[in-house]
């Protein structure tokens, strides 16, 4: 089986450096050097929240010589060949893998620091999983990096129904902390009755290096990008229209990079299946990076992460001011935010037009997310929530 696919990853202790004694008036007196930290994965770490709100924190909680242990519900290629390529029988199969996989992940719950749940521990019905690890260990913390009490946009799978979208509120009950990925999932948690931290999704600098940029060539076609879930290709239509009247004008090329293939009449699309070792091309290879959202409460709580991934490799990005892009972008100086379809095509034509624009821009966006959302900046305030989580020995 290959690294990435292993199920249960036991990320083992590479120091054993001492971090220094816990502070008076704490309920239980643990010390900080090699506590056990056990996190629950929703999905497989193809899915990039596992991959940098997991997966990057628990590294380097290794480095400092902690034990974690890392819980996914199953394999990629065990989701790839199950769930999404053999219609419902496929994913009945798959989620009774998942089923069973989960049930031998419950014992390293008993005598763990503190247990990190990373959305819920099973995808459809009640909590049951966190229920019982709420009766294992009661020193628990959650992870939010979206509104997932709201209904998503485009998906019309019949398991939709099965979703229980109060988990967050019922898991606030039961957690001593919170992590939350913008401001209004915060306040969604913490008037639940959770106290929370916000962490964004950050970007890892050593992955997501300065790209080059190419001379100006007025034949090369200028590649806009968009990078995502499938499911969320509706908010790629909303901008479509847009870039057609451009494609009339200019030499352009839209890649899309996701699991389904995407056509609009008009716009010439280049569709790459999303792979994890590509990821990084995606973002680099796109003149500009687009993230078009609609004003729902859903698209209010996400993370702006793509956007940020954009700017972390230096290309420059057209986004909603939707949620967390409002605060992403400086506009104008890291990036441009459009709202209406005028401001759009006026934004995007700049961009296009442009290359020393693109190329300053994009020099600009990395430079902030350096500063502001690397891995690096966050990771002690990751480090202190678990930490808060481990020493609180109250009942909650």
């Amino acid at each position: 089986m290959d690294a990435p696919d292993i199920i249960d990853r036991r990320i083992r202790p590479i120091t054993n450096a001492f971090l220094g004694n816990n502070a008076a008036g704490m309920h239980k007196e643990r010390q900080l050097s090699s506590m056990k930290f056990v996190f629950f994965a929703c999905e497989t770490r193809k899915i990039a929240a596992i991959r940098y709100r997991v997966e990057s924190f628990a590294r380097l909680l290794e480095q400092e010589g902690h034990s974690c242990v890392v819980c996914v519900p199953a394999s990629v290629n065990q989701k790839e060949r199950f769930y999404e390529s053999r219609g419902r029988l496929g994913k009945l199969l798959y989620l009774l893998l998942v089923l069973a996989r989960r049930i031998t992940q419950l014992r390293h719950v008993i005598g763990a620091d503190a247990v990190f749940f990373r959305g819920p521990v099973f995808p459809y019905g009640p909590p049951l999983f966190e229920r019982i690890i709420h009766c294992l260990n009661k020193r628990l913390v959650m992870d939010l990096d979206d509104a997932i009490w709201e209904r998503p946009a485009f998906v019309e799978s019949p398991f939709v129904r099965f979703m229980d979208f109060g988990w967050t509120a019922k898991l606030a009950r039961w957690c001593r902390h919170a992590v939350a990925g913008n401001e209004v999932i915060k306040a969604y948690v913490e008037q639940a009755g959770c106290p929370a931290t916000i962490i964004p999704t950050c970007i890892d600098m050593d992955l997501h290096r300065q790209k080059p940029y190419p001379p100006a060539d007025r034949d090369r076609p200028v590649v806009l990008g968009w990078t995502g879930l499938s499911d969320n290709l509706g908010y790629l239509d909303r901008i479509a229209p847009i870039i057609k009247t451009l494609s009339e004008r200019y030499p352009l090329e839209l890649m899309v990079s996701t699991s389904k293939p995407y056509t609009f009449p008009g716009i010439t699309v280049r569709n790459r299946t999303w792979t994890m070792s590509e990821e990084i091309d995606y973002l680099s290879e796109a003149d500009i990076g687009l993230m078009p959202l609609e004003d729902t409460p859903r698209a209010r709580g996400k993370c702006a992460f793509k956007a940020l991934q954009y700017m972390g490799v230096g290309t420059p990005v057209v986004l909603s001011p939707v949620g967390m892009n409002k605060t992403v972008v400086e506009d104008g100086v890291t990036g441009f935010l459009a709202e209406s379809p005028e401001e759009w095509q006026d934004k995007l034509e700049r961009l296009i037009t442009d290359p020393g624009l693109r190329e300053r821009m994009g020099r600009a966006a990395r430079r902030y997310i350096e500063a502001q959302y690397s891995i690096a900046a966050y990771y002690p305030v990751f480090k202190n929530v678990l930490q808060r989580a481990a020493r609180d020995g109250g009942a909650k």
